[in-house]
């Protein structure tokens, strides 16, 4: 093994970690903390400041505060500055946490003065002084360097003080000024020209034998400028030399701006040939901050001839970005634009430029530039070809900082500039004034959009308008002062519909319809549908559904006009059959068995309210029911259908809920109507199930036979129910036969996922491989679906094929894989392929499991038995096949992950010097949650000695959780019963000068108490135990009783007992606190939920993926982006990957109104990355929330395609292909196929296209999957499925619109290129169904689901990408 450390290839591996701690840091002169680089300051806090010890979590709160200081120092490093929300994030931490170090409250200081351009100077002001005010309450030491750093800040922002009172401030805190504390209280004097003053402080400095330094100097040259004595001021640099002293660049910018200041163009230039003789180079930012002078003292003709003289170097960009920010803040805007004109306009990879601007108008807007100003120059960058979009960012900028009255100036010029505008561009507007409680705004918002012709959409008004009103009006002030508005009586009342539906209270609405009477938009037809199904409310609805089918209601005029949503014209079979259309959409939606029970209350109500049905929409339910159906419900159909209904007033039933009764319960029944000699056969049929969910085998199937015997047809539920009872007790002959009878009964019927994998497990047990294939084949999903059910079947898949693996059969194994992937019941993972390696190496065929492994890794990116595969390369000192699973694991887990798994390997093996080289990576931090679960899987397995060498190799590991090391150990010997080495713990815990934490203390003196040694130490006391607690503490332990309050979903209690468990010094499991989190959730307790998880993520561990997925989608619904952002400090990329973190965090964005701000990090990061990480950006690109953005922000789309330039660029096409489908979706398609020729067509990225599939549907547009097919026909590597999904949305639509023969027609041509098995099922169900209600005939057979939308993950065509990537 040392010529495997020794290998050139190998070390390679190790060296990303140094370049990434000690190098690649730019050098940032003029960006310094006193004389170090800010960034040598976080380094220095980073490597040795120790970790003040949490104590609710044991671990140091000062990390997150660490990692955000290191961003903000990079931020620094690449742009010159911060914003505000940066500095308030770690603020807020610093008060959450009632902790900082002193080198944290130091570098938080120093943040709050230049390097915040975007801030007004009394803003950062303030800041600092709630800063200060905060470290002195939580009495965090502080040093002449912290009051160095404030008068720092002090003079950036220009804060007026007295140095005096400054001064007595220091004694009163005995802290003795030093040198630089002087210096900075000259610099105060001379900031108001008082020479006096600064005099004063150096003749105190000369008594005390201070040196007088540079910065004095420089000082005091704007001192006796600002006292209007530019003759002493230039004097100042003899006198300099005159003490030895060489003028630098810093003397001659001082200098400079002291003659920009008084307008003395003839001093400046005859400076600036001093320099030029004196062979002193002044940077463009010391050029800029005479700029800056001359245009906030008026002398903005000078200017020009300064902007000459910019070289225009690297860096160039971010610095007039930063003196623009000034400039506008100090209300200099002519001179802004000048500068923000020099600045290099953005092009893609062909050289065509882009939208520029952007962050200028954003500030324009922010800082308070009057709305006529921003007008003038939007218009003027429109004119130069600049930004064509100006007037949008500009109106997108007001709506995000809360100005509402600047959001309406732009958009009434956008008006008349002819641009379109959206309802969606004055919900922000509308919520601004809901939440001031300004209805009135609110109102007169509403009017302003019919005066400006914006249609009033139903979202506009059920998620905003209506809320907004209800808050403080009731509803009939409410729809009088929206018709005050402009708005007409239908339109209202369509909204308020909506609303009330969108919230489920359909008795709501028929209330309103009662006292309005005007007919709704169709569009309510299938929520209502749902509504229905779910809450049973039968009298209500048919009061909704009268309303959208009778077309005798009297419909105002006017405000409908330009609404296309709210006036849909009553024609057609749209206005003649709503309510039969309704009535399929409940069968549709109802369980099959109970069909029947749920169509017949609302035919009855139908019936008599007089609502009518077309003939074809009752054969059509009559159809759907199928054997369910009654006499009754038949009679109500052919009445219904009759034609000779007239439309009644409303009568109101309610129906009870179905109760279903316990077996002891059906058993009694039964003994009663057996006593009573009356008919048992319908309570037979109920505990026949019920035996089987009980698997009581013996009386189910004697229960059977009588109902066999009786000719009683048993329901495809039962007969399920019947096979998984005898796959649990290991009955696979009589579960076989079952299935056989109800697929001769039943063919349609299937099993669910669970059951059909147990069975089929039982086959594979039994030596049944191709029976269970064909099992799987047969029940094949349309989809896989990432829900919580998920990880079960994935589970349950594993342990099947880890049955076959067993066998060694290489082959039989790869084939049950495969079918299970085809079939969409599992992912593809490290999980499902580790029993194919482990056959290869139950084998000893190491060559083809790696060859094996390689494939996976390359074509699923997992690494499949990845542990075993490395012990086994250790134990054959096989270096190359060891660098080979090395560099694949870095490519797919990164090269901390990899780096700690290769450790855990070698300690695996006994190899402990190697393990011990690996760990002395230089920059290495502790991954103290991988350590703690590697711990607790040596406890588990009883794998002692190498936990105590994994203890002893991880020593010096920086910032490692010693005592939770320690504590695993304590829990090893505790098994072991080995007192002398559990003492021995405590010793050298004293060796390695760690103190020990109360927990640890009280497990080891228990375990040496009960075992009779003698403590050596005092046994820190438990925490006292609640009231509840002592109560409770003779019947349960408090993790039984979190355990009941879960169960009982009491999450007060739960919550309680989870305090009481850590202040003992215990700890929930993983599991458990994500169970609670979940729950708080499901509760509305999301702040909670939040606190609890962010508990977690600080001590390096997370809820299970899926809780944390819940909580952040939770979270990106609330807008809720700085703590989705805070959860990604901590998230690692897998688990990020995994809950579609990023299209999260994206969602929050968008959801909070901050669309430009994600828009411009993506954009940042792209430009920023180096080319060895563009493929780790692509993975967290987020997809689907960029189509988001584009849906919900049109204004956006050319910042979306210069970032999907950008991103080309770099080798990148997805947002690229989420442009081509956004602009695909609303029919613009030449500037689609635009995109499409210049960054799709070449690539070999595979195709995303299930967005614009979802329009067709929802928008019931035929065009545009024939325009997709056309694309993919010229797609020759496009699979069969792919197309199979676009011909199945063709017929989907066409079946919407009643064009059932058109579908067959699409279906005929497809079937020219692919087969009926690559067609969606549900599509060929609805066609035959449509023809068969027209007398025409479906001249095919519908196959079974085995095939349906199996698309191969390296297929060319993909149509999942932009929805859940």
């Amino acid at each position: 093994m040392a010529a495997l450390l020794r290998s050139g290839s190998f070390l390679r591996i190790f060296s990303g970690f140094r370049q990434s701690w000690t190098t690649n840091v730019p050098r940032c002169e003029a960006l310094t903390l006193q004389t170090t680089p800010l960034h040598t300051n976080i380094t220095r806090l980073l490597s040795a400041q120790k970790p003040v010890e949490n104590v609710r979590s044991g671990q140091g709160p000062a990390q997150g505060i660490d990692k955000a200081l290191y961003r903000i120092d990079t931020d620094i490093r690449r742009t010159g500055r911060i914003f505000k929300k940066d500095i308030e994030d770690i603020f807020g931490e610093i008060k959450a946490l009632r902790h900082a170090t002193s080198t944290q409250s130091l570098l938080l200081l120093r943040c709050c003065g230049s390097l915040v351009p975007e801030e007004l100077p009394e803003v950062r002001n303030k800041l600092v002084q709630d800063i200060w005010e905060t470290l002195h309450e939580l009495r965090i030491p502080l040093d002449v360097s912290h009051y160095n750093t404030l008068l720092r800040v002090y003079l950036e922002n220009e804060h007026k003080f007295s140095p005096t009172a400054f001064l007595a401030d220091l004694e009163k805190n005995d802290i003795e000024p030093n040198r630089v504390t002087y210096q900075r209280l000259i610099s105060r004097y001379c900031q108001d020209g008082d020479i006096d003053g600064a005099t004063k402080i150096l003749e105190f400095m000369k008594a005390k034998g201070l040196p007088v330094g540079e910065n004095i100097f420089n000082a005091l040259i704007m001192g006796h400028a600002r006292a209007n004595d530019m003759e002493s001021a230039h004097k100042v640099l003899e006198v300099m030399k005159g003490s030895g002293l060489e003028p630098s660049s810093d003397s001659y910018k001082m200098l400079l701006v002291s003659y920009a200041e008084q307008g003395d163009i003839e001093g400046i230039k005859s400076a600036l040939q001093e320099c030029e003789a004196s062979d002193i180079h002044l940077h463009d930012r010391d050029l800029m901050e005479v700029i800056q002078a001359l245009a906030m003292k008026g002398h903005t003709q000078h200017v020009p001839q300064i902007i000459e003289k910019l070289q225009k170097v690297q860096g160039y960009q971010q610095d007039v970005m930063n003196l623009t920010y000034r400039l506008l803040n100090a209300g200099c805007h002519e001179v802004a634009y000048q500068m923000f004109s020099t600045m290099k306009t953005p092009q893609n990879s062909n050289g065509e430029t882009g939208p520029a601007g952007f962050f200028f108008i954003k500030h324009l807007v922010k800082s308070g530039t009057p709305s006529s100003t921003i007008v003038h120059y939007c218009q003027e960058m429109k004119k130069q070809g600049l930004n064509t979009f100006a007037l949008e960012a500009a109106l997108g900028a007001a709506l995000s900082n809360g100005l509402p009255d600047v959001a309406m100036f732009m958009l009434r010029v956008m008006n008349e500039d002819g641009a379109p505008l959206r309802a969606h561009y004055f919900w922000p507007i509308i919520i601004h004034y809901s939440k001031l409680g300004q209805l009135d705004k609110v109102y007169g918002t509403v009017k302003e959009m019919v005066t400006l012709e914006v249609p009033l959409t139903l979202e506009t008004f059920k998620i905003y308008v209506i809320p907004a009103a209800l808050g403080q009006d009731d509803m009939d002030a409410m729809i009088g002062s929206l018709k005050d508005a402009g708005m007409s009586l239908s339109s209202v009342i369509n909204g308020c519909i909506a609303y009330f539906l969108s919230n489920g209270d359909v008795v709501a609405a028929s209330n309103l319809l009662s006292r309005y009477r005007c007919r709704l938009t169709n569009v309510f037809r299938r929520e209502l549908a749902e509504i229905y199904v779910k809450t049973g409310e039968a009298a209500a609805t048919s009061v909704v559904l009268g309303q959208m089918q009778n077309q005798n209601q009297e419909t105002a005029a006017g405000g409908d006009q330009n609404n296309e949503e709210l006036n849909q014209p009553a024609s057609g079979r749209d206005q003649q059959d709503v309510a039969g259309l309704f009535l399929q959409d409940v069968v549709w939606l109802s369980r099959k068995d109970a069909v029947s029970t749920r169509v017949l209350p609302i035919l009855q109500e139908m019936e008599n309210r007089g609502i009518s049905i077309s003939k074809a929409s009752a054969a059509s339910v009559t159809s759907k029911v199928g054997e369910q159906m009654t006499e009754e419900v038949s009679g109500l159909l052919e009445r219904l259908s009759s034609g000779s209904l007239t439309f009644q007033p409303l009568t109101r039933e309610t129906q009870g809920p179905y109760h279903q009764q316990s077996v002891d319960e059906l058993e009694r029944r039964l003994l009663e109507l057996e006593n009573k000699n009356l008919s048992t056969i319908n309570i037979l049929s109920y505990l026949l199930p019920a035996y089987a969910r009980n698997k009581d085998v013996e009386k189910a199937e004697d229960l059977k036979k009588k109902l066999d015997a009786e000719q009683y047809p048993i329901s495809a539920g039962t007969y399920v129910l019947l096979i998984d009872m005898y796959v649990s007790v290991g009955k696979l002959a009589e579960a076989t036969t079952l299935l056989r009878e109800l697929e001769a009964k039943e063919p349609d019927t299937k099993l669910t996922p669970f059951k059909f994998l147990r069975l089929a497990s039982l086959m594979v047990q039994e030596g049944q491989l191709e029976e269970a294939i064909k099992l799987i084949e047969s029940h094949a999903l349309e989809s896989f679906d990432d829900n919580r059910e998920a990880g079960i079947m994935g589970n349950m898949s594993r342990r099947m094929v880890d049955q076959l693996s067993d066998t060694g059969d290489t082959a039989a194994v790869r084939r049950l894989i495969e079918v299970l992937l085809k079939s969409n019941v599992v992912q593809p993972g490290a999980s499902i392929f580790g029993p194919l390696i482990r056959a290869y190496l139950i084998n000893e065929d190491l060559a083809g499991a790696m060859k094996e492994f390689e494939a996976i890794c390359r074509e699923h990116r997992a690494t499949p038995f990845k542990l075993e595969l490395t012990t086994q390369c250790i134990n054959l000192e096989d270096a190359d096949k060891l660098q080979k699973i090395m560099d694949m694991s870095i490519e797919i887990h990164g090269e901390l992950n990899s780096l700690y798994d290769m450790v855990f390997a070698f300690v695996e093996c006994g190899r402990i010097k190697q393990a011990k080289k690996l760990l002395e990576t230089p920059g290495l931090r502790a991954f103290n949650q991988k350590l703690d679960n590697q711990c607790q899987r040596y406890l588990d397995n009883g794998k002692i000695t190498q936990l105590e060498n994994l203890v002893t190799v991880t020593r010096d590991i920086f910032d490692l959780d010693r005592n939770m090391m320690y504590m695993n150990l304590i829990k090893a010997y505790k098994q072991t019963k080995d007192c002398d080495k559990a003492l021995g713990i405590w010793t050298s815990m004293q060796e390695e000068n760690i103190q020990p934490s109360e927990p640890f203390l009280q497990e080891l003196g228990s375990f040496l108490k009960e075992n009779g040694y003698n403590v050596p130490f005092v046994i820190p006391e438990s925490p006292a135990p609640t009231p509840a607690a002592v109560q409770e503490a003779s019947s349960a332990s408090p993790r039984t009783m979190f355990t009941e309050a879960l169960a009982a979903r009491d999450f007060t209690s739960a919550v309680s007992v989870k305090e009481q468990i850590e202040k003992s010094g215990g700890q929930l499991s993983i599991q458990n606190r994500s169970k609670l989190v979940e729950g708080l959730v499901q509760d509305g307790r999301i702040s909670e939920a939040t606190k609890l998880t962010q508990d977690m993520l600080i001590t390096n561990c997370y809820p299970v993926a899926r809780v944390l997925k819940y909580l952040i989608i939770q979270m990106a619904k609330a807008g809720d982006v700085e703590t989705i952002t805070f959860f990604g400090k901590y998230i690692d990329n897998n688990i990020k990957k995994r809950i579609s973190f990023d299209n999260a965090r994206c969602m929050a964005y968008r959801v909070s109104g901050r669309s430009e701000e994600i828009l411009d990090d993506l954009l940042m990061q792209i430009q920023s990355v180096p080319e060895a990480e563009v493929s780790t950006i692509s993975q967290h690109f987020p997809r689907g929330g960029l189509m988001g953005i584009m849906e919900e922000s049109p204004q956006l789309l050319p910042k979306v395609t210069n970032l999907a330039e950008e991103y080309a660029s770099r080798g990148m096409t997805d947002p690229a292909n989420c442009v081509w489908m956004h602009l695909f979706s609303e029919g613009r398609y030449s500037e689609a196929q635009e995109i499409y020729n210049k960054h799709i067509s070449g690539s070999s990225t595979p195709l995303m296209f299930r967005s614009i599939l979802d329009t067709a549907r929802k928008t019931n547009n035929t065009e545009l999957p024939e325009r997709v097919m056309e694309v993919l026909e010229a797609r020759p590597e496009v699979t069969p499925v792919a197309k199979g999904l676009v011909y199945s949305c063709w017929i989907d639509v066409l079946g919407e619109l009643q064009k059932f023969e058109e579908g067959l027609n699409i279906l005929n041509k497809a079937l020219e290129t692919i087969t009926l098995e690559d067609m969606n099922t549900t599509a060929l169900t609805k066609l035959k169904a449509g023809l068969l209600e027209s007398n025409k005939s479906f001249p095919y057979i519908i196959p079974v689901k085995g095939r349906r939308n199996q698309l191969n993950t390296k297929s060319s065509s993909s149509s999942s990408s932009s929805d859940s990537d």
